[in-house]
């Protein structure tokens, strides 16, 4: 990483640089260690309009976040014109690794994530888009974009989920950061409250249907949540008939997502996800019957999908 000038104004020229695991997008991480201290430093693509939206959201709503009381990184230094931000380093005690290594951790770390959701209903930044129903049915359009000769499959899927938003996710939209998974939320046991859960990659925040990034949570492509706690969180913060909707919405805008990855953009390993996601929108479709025979459709013509 050359960001010389940059470091150096922000005091952290001297810093031993190591690059971070990516996610899905063209942004890069860097871990700082300069004597006992350390930072991240996220570098993003500023192409196109989009990507200086991109960065000024994650700006917008980590101070949003922050003045919540829950723990978004502190903003140590900002480039805009190069898409840096040096900012706090939360550590790396993921949810995902408690999941693998800490059950009973991580169990405990879940339900403080989905009550520290409740948080994110009041007083949301100002700004934010808030898509209807149609428009989140729209959302899925990519996954229909791999499959020849199937607009009328995603007409009637898409026709079917939104008349099933409207009718079981209803209410006044609140804050989402989308995407609520394991490797995004940072276990940090030291701080009090909502603020034990670290909260990453939010700069795709919209004004969602409460239970949205509750559906992202527990139903994860990625991993299996155990069946006891989802329902039990469930139980707790919705209803099982909200959080099918909204995660079969989730879940089929995914498996085109998922796809083009591993097709198009060179990240291969998203296709091992491709089986789970199909599972997912299955289960989630058993609750909504006027969506089961478009979706066993869809999945029929996508079983190749993610098989070795």
């Amino acid at each position: 990483m050359s960001h010389g000038t940059f470091l150096k104004a922000a005091g952290w020229a001297e810093a031993a640089a190591t690059p971070l695991a990516g996610d899905a997008s063209k942004r890069l991480y860097t871990r700082l260690t300069q004597g006992a201290r350390t930072a991240i430093v996220m570098d993003a693509p500023m192409e196109r309009p989009a990507d200086e939206t991109s960065f000024d959201a994650f700006r917008v709503v980590a101070t949003h976040l922050s003045g919540l009381g829950l723990s978004a990184p502190e903003e140590y230094a900002a480039d805009r014109a190069k898409g840096l931000i040096l900012m706090e380093d939360l550590g790396d005690l993921t949810l995902a690794r408690l999941l693998e290594n800490n059950p009973d951790t991580a169990r405990t770390a879940y339900a403080a994530t989905a009550h520290l959701l409740s948080r994110l209903k009041s007083h949301p930044p100002e700004g934010l888009s808030a898509p209807d129903a149609a428009e989140m049915a729209e959302m899925t359009r990519l996954t229909f974009d791999f499959l020849p000769d199937s607009d009328a499959l995603r007409d009637a899927l898409m026709a079917a989920l939104t008349d099933a938003l409207v009718t079981e996710a209803p209410g006044a939209p609140v804050l989402s950061l989308r995407d609520v998974h394991a490797e995004n939320l940072i276990w940090l046991p030291n701080r009090e409250g909502h603020a034990r859960v670290g909260l990453l990659d939010f700069q795709d925040a919209l004004l969602m249907p409460d239970g949205y990034d509750l559906a992202s949570l527990l139903d994860d492509p990625r991993r299996e949540v155990p069946e006891a706690w989802r329902a039990d969180l469930i139980a707790a913060h919705s209803t099982p008939s909200r959080i099918a909707t909204l995660s079969l919405q989730r879940n089929l805008r995914i498996l085109g997502i998922f796809r083009r990855l591993s097709t198009d953009f060179g990240k291969p390993a998203y296709a091992a996800f491709l089986p789970r996601t199909r599972t997912l929108i299955a289960r989630a479709a058993e609750a909504i019957p006027t969506l089961q025979a478009p979706v066993a459709e869809l999945l029929d013509r996508t079983n190749h999908w993610g098989a070795p």
